[in-house]
């Protein structure tokens, strides 16, 4: 597992996020697409002006061109070229990100929880049934789809969570500490190519001054920590990307995602995480070409 003293998470590529084949036709004289959003949860007309302009910064940041966009009749019209109907459908994916600490983990497959390895002074206790949220954990069976949802009740709640180890597509189940650090801290992100160490297409997240802070203290407590609560889990939507070991408190302000990202993947995530999560999501109601 990679370290977060290097890196501040190593994300699978199945996040969700389709990849470069399904972006074709972005240019400026290819089809036009109309898709109409409508909100999951009742907003009214100034929330929904503020996630349509959310929306169209997504598209561009997605690539997209000639975007338009509109809001009224509890609806958001966004109007571009191009796109497959599952890319556009990302763009009314609410993209809350959250960083948590790791409390308890277990792999599908193992039967047991991964016990800490001493007394340590992790955020919680080492066997699930006393913790807060542990009934939930002992529950969770991670391999059924649809329990693979998000759980998460609230920032100040411990919460339970999946992840897909795509290398051999068993799964983990997390529980996790309170929200520590959330995506509103994040003031920029973009995807660059790392070629100077061949780890290809990669996420680089800035946070602003406070974000800056609060990261370097919560990667200063997890360094002090006994495996499995020296673990940050980045927690987007309520499932985990990442959930990697925190060697050195990290200061400097940003943050980088490695993975196995192309070009378009890379960016796309770039813009999700940069143009801010939703408070809704928006869920798909037509395209027409």
């Amino acid at each position: 597992m990679a370290a977060l003293a290097v890196c501040c998470a190593a994300l699978a590529a199945a996040c969700s996020l389709p990849g470069d084949g399904e972006g074709a036709g972005k240019s400026a004289d290819g089809p036009r697409t109309t898709a109409v959003f409508a909100p999951r949860d009742p907003v009214d007309a100034a929330r929904l002006r503020q996630i349509a302009d959310l929306m169209g910064r997504r598209a561009e940041g997605f690539g997209y061109e000639d975007v338009t966009v509109e809001a009224g009749a509890g609806r958001v019209t966004l109007s571009l070229r191009g796109g497959s109907e599952r890319e556009i459908d990302s763009l009314g994916k609410p993209a809350v990100l959250v960083f948590r600490p790791v409390v308890l983990l277990e792999t599908s497959g193992t039967g047991s929880p991964a016990p800490p390895s001493g007394s340590g002074t992790g955020p919680g206790p080492g066997t699930g049934g006393s913790a807060p949220g542990g009934a939930e954990y002992a529950a969770l069976d991670c391999s059924a789809p649809a329990q693979r949802v998000d759980h998460q009740q609230g920032a100040a709640r411990w919460a339970v969570a999946c992840a897909e180890r795509a290398e051999s597509g068993t799964w983990t189940k997390y529980l996790l500490g309170p929200v520590a650090l959330g995506g509103t801290e994040i003031s920029d992100a973009e995807a660059v190519l790392d070629a100077r160490n061949a780890t290809g297409w990669q996420i680089r997240m800035t946070f602003g001054s406070s974000g800056a802070r609060k990261f370097a203290d919560l990667t200063a407590q997890l360094a002090a920590q006994l495996s499995p609560a020296n673990q940050c889990a980045m927690v987007l939507d309520g499932a985990v990307l990442s959930a990697p070991l925190v060697n050195s408190a990290i200061t400097g302000g940003t943050a980088v995602i490695t993975g196995n990202y192309t070009r378009s993947s890379a960016g796309r995530l770039a813009a999700q995480l940069g143009s801010g999560g939703l408070p809704t999501e928006m869920e798909l109601v037509s395209v027409t070409h």
